[in-house]
């Protein structure tokens, strides 16, 4: 029998280009309309690769986007993810990258809701646009129209130039203002202005902009720089606040990642007119920590930012202990067949391209919580699936089996989870070890629950305590996905008795599968019964391990 035929943009994720698809976003516990108040609020998205982070911040610009002449709240979203190792390296280059990004972001929401701007008899925002155009070295005379377009060409043309000749734009700012002798202010305190004549601006008036602009983006005051034009921008606009979507802040250098929680303690505390409503607000995506630096005076750096108070905590990880865990599977599943096939969304079924429930809820449990893995587990499952059905015309259709999810986790851990250039050789000895001491005890426990009853039989147990010593060495295998931190996903509904001596960790459940730490023909059970009843025990089973954590 030939194999079902499940188009490929079913397998499209958010971290692809054009694999942003709202139709098919399924709330992972809560509704995008929780970040987009009246009032505004700070906020970190929190997960490792694969949660979501990218898509729940498009679904937030998107909503803001669509919704923008009713709640008048304006989205910037930029993402670090295409940072230049060299920018990345150079601070005042990464800097340029961040800022121009923001402003050339905030311009084209500008430019889309023209209409909805009337400066006439608006004399604040009429003062607000000379403002602009005297931050960014313009001409404070001209329209709002031709600032608007003449800001879009700069900050293009300034992005071009740090893709292509990143080297240059600094030197070239150097020459351009020493030739001109009109720079005012200091390389610490205060943000470079240039003076010139109307008729010198006509004379170097695309180089000397773009460098002024430069200029000013790169200094190590650009942050204030950006919260004062936020400030000028709400004049003009005469919108709610700006709402500042930042995506994947820890894919930079720790340096970087400094200047970026900069900014968004400076958004935290940009009042404008009105003390009880900011200027800005901002979400940004973050990895766990250590990978994340929280800026600290303790470590040596010139503020605190502190995860919490400085911003709320949203963590993404869906726990697989949650009661509405297959109901979020089955719901991505029938959102994408129906997007992907054109099927009504109440007539689609996980069976649709499941072989049966058995194979869905495997694909479902090894994605451990990542949205992403699941896609992925699926897109492998598929590969095999057609692989092994090629050239079969016997009348039917296969669809994805057991056996083929089972194949699809093979290529996903080894290729994925537990890639080579990914972690070191102390990790695969620290989750060798893992595996092996929790395989024992499970094959321990099948072989004494053979001679009890029913109800007195232990379940399989993947979970253990770490030190928080221990734990800050596991932060690549978390990363990973091959080790998941119990602390940081989004349901808390189960408690040791007494607590836990430290971290509670989870080997993950794809890897545990793939190196036998569980019984492989048992997987079925042991995902739908064992978890929940060692959770409901309070972690009964759960063991306490030291680690063999280099020196």
């Amino acid at each position: 029998m030939p194999a079902v035929n499940i188009k490929r943009e079913f397998f499209n994720h958010d971290a692809q280009a054009g694999g942003f698809f709202p139709i098919t976003h399924t709330n992972p516990g809560f509704d995008i309309d929780k970040f987009i108040g009246e009032t505004g609020q700070n906020y970190l998205i929190e997960g490792i690769r694969g949660t979501g982070k990218t898509h729940i911040l498009k679904m937030v610009n998107e909503k803001c986007l669509d919704t923008f002449g009713e709640r008048r709240i304006l989205p910037v979203y930029v993402s670090l993810a295409s940072v230049s190792e060299w920018v990345e390296n150079d601070l005042s280059l990464f800097r340029i990258h961040l800022y121009a990004n923001i402003v050339l972001t905030s311009i084209d929401v500008l430019e889309k809701n023209r209409g909805k701007v009337e400066l006439a008899g608006n004399p604040e925002g009429l003062k607000a646009l000379k403002r602009i155009a005297q931050m960014f070295g313009l001409n404070e005379q001209e329209n709002l129209d031709k600032i608007i377009s003449k800001l879009k060409d700069i900050h293009k043309t300034l992005l071009s130039k740090l893709t292509y000749n990143p080297d240059m734009i600094l030197e070239k700012e150097s020459d351009t203002l020493q030739n001109l002798g009109k720079v005012k202010g200091n390389a610490k305190g205060q943000v470079f202005a240039v003076q010139m004549t109307f008729e010198e601006m006509i004379k170097t008036i695309e180089e000397t902009e773009i460098q002024f602009v430069g200029k000013n983006l790169a200094h190590e005051n650009a942050s204030t720089f950006i919260i004062s034009f936020f400030y000028q921008l709400k004049q003009v606009l005469n919108h709610r606040y700006s709402f500042v979507l930042l995506d994947e802040c820890s894919e930079v250098s720790k340096e970087a990642q400094v200047e970026v929680f900069r900014l968004l303690k400076l958004i935290r505390g940009a009042f404008g007119d009105d003390t009880k409503q900011n200027t800005a607000y901002f979400c940004a995506s973050v990895y766990p920590s250590p990978v994340t630096y929280y800026p600290s005076k303790n470590l040596g750096d010139s503020f605190n930012f502190d995860a919490g108070h400085d911003a709320i905590m949203e963590y993404l990880h869906l726990d697989e202990l949650s009661d509405d865990y297959i109901g979020f599977y089955e719901e991505l599943t029938r959102k994408r067949i129906s997007f992907a096939f054109g099927k009504p969304f109440e007539r689609s079924s996980p069976l649709d391209i499941f072989e049966n429930e058995r194979a869905f809820i495997l694909a479902s449990y090894f994605s451990n919580g990542i949205v992403r893995r699941y896609i992925e587990i699926l897109k492998h499952a598929y590969d095999n699936l057609c692989q092994r059905t090629a050239g079969d015309s016997t009348e039917g259709i296969e669809r994805i089996a057991p056996k083929d999810v089972e194949e699809g986790v093979q290529v996903v851990v080894a290729n994925q989870i537990l890639a080579q250039n990914k972690l070191t050789v102390d990790d695969f000895r620290i989750v060798d070890d893992i595996v092996n001491r929790i395989s024992w005890r499970n094959k321990k426990n099948e072989t004494e629950n053979e001679s009890k009853r029913k109800d007195k039989k232990i379940p399989a147990n993947v979970y253990f305590t770490v030190s928080r010593t221990e734990l800050f060495h596991l932060g690549r295998l978390i990363i990973q996905g091959a080790l998941h931190d119990k602390g940081r996903t989004r349901l808390k509904k189960y408690h040791k008795e007494g607590g836990t001596r430290g971290a509670l960790i989870m080997l993950d459940l794809a890897v545990a599968f793939h190196d036998g730490a569980i019984d492989r023909i048992r997987a079925y059970d042991i995902f739908l019964k064992d978890l929940r009843k060692n959770a409901k025990s309070g972690y009964l089973w759960c063991q306490d391990f030291k680690l063999p954590i280099p020196k």
